[in-house]
């Protein structure tokens, strides 16, 4: 993430960029969701945006509409 701090390798990862958590973050509904949290940058989310009501990744949505 190009701030010069050094990346501890144990520390988990998150998002479909499979990095470390660091800013914005929403969390997928599905409590099944494999990823469970994403930046708000790599799902097209604005950090000044407002989010109502519940948020799931794109995989999850996919899933909820072949049930």
């Amino acid at each position: 993430y190009g701030d010069g701090a050094p990346v501890d390798p144990n520390e988990p990862t998150y998002c479909v960029c499979k990095r470390v958590s660091f800013g914005e973050m929403i969390a997928c509904e599905n409590e099944d969701c494999a990823i469970e949290w994403f930046h708000f940058a790599c799902v097209g989310l604005s950090s000044d945006a407002t989010h109502k009501g519940k948020w799931y990744c794109e995989t999850c949505k996919a899933e909820l509409r072949k049930k």
